[in-house]
């Protein structure tokens, strides 16, 4: 088994944040606030096939510019949430010359209730396993900053941008309106449910108290922008009248947090995600209040199964644009 780093809590949330640093950019200083790049991968692998393309994505990344690395989420295509598909997981990421990042998807926690597994008991394995201490994973490391009782959601500064990602899985970020009304493919009851329910109500509060943290930090510093990554893909394109019904509404308190704190920032503010495994660049985020578009919020999604491909991200505060996108796709077999 490959080394693997742990991670750990560390101070309060208001402290933590104050104070960031670490990263290729460490403080911030002017001179470090040239353009840069990071790599970009998630929602893979889910098939034997795609996990013998990963190390080809590995050696891609190992041989490009790229600072560091995120991995977007789920890592795995559903199925039983055994103890392995974490620890494989860290050997993968290791497996990384430089700082590789994670942040958890829907498929390794929020929809293990398929198989008959407690997603809040996988959720605190997951916790204890990936996030034990503030080391990033790869064979460099990356010092993080860590929201505490929540040690997946993480801050940290490079070249002066202000990165921050916030556990937010699909499948609607885990919320369930009706606790009582009966779901398919699922063993699960009511006391799941209602179970699962105050877990989403505990962690939306705290992901929204983090992003205004971050925000903060991001004003305090002269940040020249923010950067937010996290695993669900939040239907920003469905409008406020249908996300009830087209079950989407656990995402809405967050969008509604970030449109506030983007618009109070007034540069710009980039959203890595997977979950919908199609690459794109857009600025699709409204103001669910009032409806009008927040248009220095730019949305990138990567890659996923059945594509194994990753994005390599740069970052450009002397750019208009500031950030731009170049996807690489890795051929399988």
């Amino acid at each position: 088994m490959g080394a693997w780093r742990r991670w750990a809590v560390v101070g309060a949330l208001a402290g933590t944040l104050a104070g960031c640093g670490g990263g290729s950019g460490g403080g911030g200083a002017a001179a470090d606030r040239g353009p840069f790049s990071i790599a970009l991968w998630g929602d893979t692998p889910y098939t034997p096939g795609e996990a013998i393309a990963v190390p080809k994505l590995i050696d891609q990344v190992n041989a490009s510019d790229a600072a560091f690395t995120v991995f977007i989420g789920d890592l795995q295509g559903g199925g039983r949430c055994d103890n392995e598909i974490y620890t494989d997981a860290r050997d993968r990421f290791d497996s990384f010359v430089k700082p590789m990042v994670y942040t958890p998807g829907d498929n390794e926690w929020t929809d293990c209730h398929v198989s008959a597994q407690d997603p809040i008991e996988r959720l605190a394995y997951l916790r204890r396993t990936m996030f034990p201490t503030d080391r990033s994973f790869g064979k460099q490391t990356l010092t993080v900053q860590q929201q505490p009782q929540y040690p997946e959601n993480a801050s940290w500064t490079s070249h002066g941008v202000q990165f921050v990602t916030l556990d937010v899985p699909g499948s609607n970020d885990n919320h369930i309106a009706d606790p009582d009304a009966d779901e398919r493919n699922t063993p699960r009851g009511p006391t799941e449910r209602r179970a699962a329910e105050a877990e989403y109500r505990a962690r939306d509060q705290a992901d929204r108290d983090w992003l205004h943290q971050a925000f903060a930090a991001a004003t305090a510093s002269g940040a020249p922008a923010v950067v937010v990554a996290m695993q669900a893909d939040a239907l920003f394109e469905i409008p406020a009248a249908d996300r009830v019904a087209q079950r989407v509404d656990g995402f809405d308190p967050l969008l509604t947090a970030l449109a506030t704190e983007a618009t109070a920032f007034a540069k710009p503010v980039v959203v890595l995600h997977g979950d919908s495994h199609r690459y794109r660049t857009d600025t699709p985020l409204v103001d669910l209040a009032t409806g009008r578009p927040v248009t220095n919020v730019t949305r990138i999604e990567t890659f996923g199964s059945p594509t194994v491909g990753w994005v390599r991200v740069t970052f450009d505060p002397a750019s208009p644009t500031f950030v731009s996108a170049e996807p690489h796709s890795v051929l399988i077999g």
